[in-house]
């Protein structure tokens, strides 16, 4: 699938992330295919109406990547908040019955989100970025040193 730069009166360019979803407690739901693929559903319709294209996916036992293109007319946390929320409420309003086992209460994603910036995505990159993010999921990130080599703006 080629993507179009995306133009619009004042700007041109491209807009594409890595998302890693983890469903509540890490619990292995989609190992159930019904569970993994009544979620997407819900995801992909969500993201139809948020104008994203889906570019691909891949489902662990335990969390689902999504790579996404032309996330243009919503930033990256609000487009995580609305898919996570719309598919949880669906997923337990309608098919709680394929999960009730495993998750309880009114969660159904764990609170946190992996995320990445990514240039042009293709399957040698979607596979590359899920073998990175598997050893880097919710790892804390020390507050960064400076370098000799870095500098600060202003000194450019």
């Amino acid at each position: 699938m080629k993507l179009e730069l995306i133009k619009s009166a004042h700007a041109v360019g491209e807009s594409n992330f890595h998302i890693q979803l983890t469903p509540a407690f890490r619990q292995d739901i989609f190992s159930d295919g019904n569970v993994a693929e009544l979620t997407l559903a819900y995801i992909i319709e969500k993201l139809n109406e948020l104008k994203v294209v889906l570019v691909g996916y891949g489902f662990g036992p335990d969390h689902l990547h999504l790579f996404l293109a032309n996330v243009r007319f919503v930033g990256e946390i609000e487009m995580v908040r609305q898919i996570k929320g719309y598919s949880s409420y669906k997923m337990r309003k309608h098919f709680s019955g394929f999960f009730k086992n495993k998750l309880w209460g009114k969660k159904f994603w764990s609170e946190g989100h992996f995320y990445r910036s990514v240039g042009a995505v293709n399957y040698e990159t979607m596979k590359k970025y899920v073998s990175e993010s598997q050893e880097k999921h919710w790892e804390k990130i020390e507050k960064p040193k400076i370098t000799e080599f870095q500098k600060k703006i202003i000194e450019f």
